[in-house]
């Protein structure tokens, strides 16, 4: 019984993180603007401390390591809005909106195209930080790219200040 409960809930829980704050753009719990982007540099530098600790990392590597994050946070984005778009639709559709309520088969498609097109670009951002690292530091990265998932790196995730990875 409680694998069940617990695996329903791993099951669950990434389409309700993928949700963001409630309300959408404009709405109820939205971010404004210069907020989100504060929110994502932050939660940027986050994720490039607990890397560099984790690998060991001089300052010049760190710079290196932070250009690299870049280019894959900025792919995530468009990932993430897409997938909070229609997370925002179908709660929509859950409070009796009738023309969201036309739209759900469709939203939950999106949210697990989402899913997995996120799952491709995490696979692809472990494959370009392991290049040259030894099987120690590779699973140091492992381990430290799962936390801040877990943990709520903007990029992966919402991000949480006061958490550090492994």
């Amino acid at each position: 019984m409680k694998k069940m409960l617990l695996l329903s809930m791993l099951m669950l829980s990434p389409l309700a993180l993928a949700a963001g704050p409630r309300g959408g753009p404009g709405g109820k719990g939205a971010l404004d603007p210069e907020r989100a982007e504060q929110f994502h540099r932050q939660a940027h530098l986050r994720a490039v401390v607990a890397l560099s600790e984790a690998l060991e990392l001089n300052e010049a590597e760190a710079l290196k390591l932070s250009e690299r994050l870049k280019g894959f946070e900025e792919r995530r984005r468009p990932l993430r809005a897409g997938m909070f778009e229609a997370m925002k639709s179908l709660r929509d559709a859950a409070d009796g909106e009738a023309g969201a309520q036309a739209q759900v088969d469709a939203s939950v498609q999106r949210v697990l195209d989402g899913r997995t097109q996120l799952a491709a670009l995490d696979k692809e951002l472990y494959a370009a930080l392991s290049q040259g690292l030894t099987p120690q530091k590779k699973a140091k990265l492992a381990l430290t790219l799962g936390q801040l998932a877990r943990d709520g790196h903007g990029g992966f995730k919402k991000g949480r200040a006061g958490k550090s990875a492994r």
